[in-house]
């Protein structure tokens, strides 16, 4: 999947983006020397940032403001945003003349990827000269939806890139692309933010939300906010706190649990981020469920997970819920893969979570 859940530059003033600062310091770096790289692949762990870092970069080359020098005198130019600015304000819009978002297409997209026909739109855009004056600017998001023909199509814009163009390439799993791709790119290395800062974004997105609602999102994100975003707006993050109450229960409710699985299972393109949010809870679930049986430490659980947790170390062994945890990740990617009835692969797992586990 694209790094939606990175995507909170949409749902928030742009300035709430905390850390990250190894970046904005290379780009600033980068455009002092004068010698602005041409393309730039953004990894690290979905969620944390990576896509709204990108459109912010954006926003700076094309903002209309004229770039500021550091505190000293320096030639360092200083990274700031303004959403005020014309030219940073069309870049959040999506209607700068200069700026191009490729990602997956919504519209009869079963495969969730990025078309070749998008990446090849890509190369005339760029090759005409700026439209205002200054840079063109494409963000892709991400590629990991590429297939390896998209991949090939893009190379001759890397290998012999335009003046005053520049790429930002986002992906999570920088592994699998091809070397061509990684060799030609600066690569910059996103990390986890913190809880505080955690708490600190998502205090911003939702500043009328509970406290005990930002601190459960924190917690499960993980130190990634766009995480928290897509947990919330797809329902996943309730759907997985009432799962793990089924799960607490000291009888099976088939009924509350199927019309649960049901929800959190929903097919097609439409609830594909309900779905991912299932896999990673469950995953983060069967993880700590099975360290918990092994004698693991200081592993936090949400209050709502540890009483899950505790049922599922009395009903499985340690190895038992190790094997459970690794047998959901396969057969999840090949319930989504083979476009199976996701809901009832749900349902499956999670009676037989329920049931206990014969010695």
């Amino acid at each position: 999947m694209n790094d939606a859940d990175d995507n909170f530059a949409d749902t928030v003033d742009p300035t709430a983006i905390i850390g990250h600062s190894g970046f904005t310091n290379a780009l600033g770096e980068s455009m002092a020397s004068g010698r602005m790289h041409h393309a730039w692949l953004l990894t690290g762990p979905r969620g944390i940032g990576k896509a709204s870092m990108a459109r912010m970069a954006a926003a700076w080359l094309l903002s209309e403001a004229p770039s500021s020098a550091g505190l000293f005198g320096d030639d360092m130019p200083v990274f700031s945003v303004s959403p005020d600015d014309p030219g940073s304000k069309l870049v959040f819009r999506g209607a700068h003349p200069d700026y191009l978002s490729i990602t997956p297409a919504v519209d009869d997209n079963k495969s969730g990827q990025i078309k070749i026909d998008q990446i090849r739109e890509m190369v005339p855009f760029m090759a005409h000269k700026p439209a205002k004056g200054g840079w063109r600017v494409a963000v892709i998001d991400s590629m990991d939806e590429i297939n390896r023909n998209g991949a090939n199509a893009m190379l001759k814009l890397l290998e012999e890139p335009p003046e005053k163009a520049v790429i930002f390439l986002i992906s999570s799993r920088p592994g699998q692309l091809p070397p061509t791709i990684r060799s030609r790119c600066r690569v910059v290395r996103f990390s986890a933010l913190n809880s505080g800062m955690s708490r600190e974004v998502l205090a911003k997105i939702w500043p009328d939300a509970d406290a005990a609602h930002i601190e459960i999102l924190a917690q499960l994100c993980g130190g990634a906010p766009g995480r928290a975003i897509s947990l919330a707006e797809s329902g996943a993050a309730d759907c997985y706190q009432v799962a793990c109450s089924l799960l607490a229960a000291s009888s099976l409710d088939v009924g509350a649990m199927a019309a649960l699985t049901a929800k959190w299972g929903k097919g097609a393109a439409a609830g594909r981020a309900t779905r991912e949010g299932a896999v990673f809870c469950l995953d983060r679930l069967l993880r700590l469920a099975a360290l918990t049986a092994s004698g693991g430490k200081n592993l936090m659980p949400c209050d709502f997970e540890s009483r899950a947790i505790d049922a599922l170390c009395e009903r499985h062994s340690a190895a038992s819920l190790a094997a459970f945890h690794d047998d959901f990740l396969k057969d999840s990617a090949r319930a989504e893969g083979l476009y199976l009835d996701f809901s009832q692969f749900l349902l499956r797992l999670m009676t037989k979570l329920y049931e206990k586990t014969l010695p």
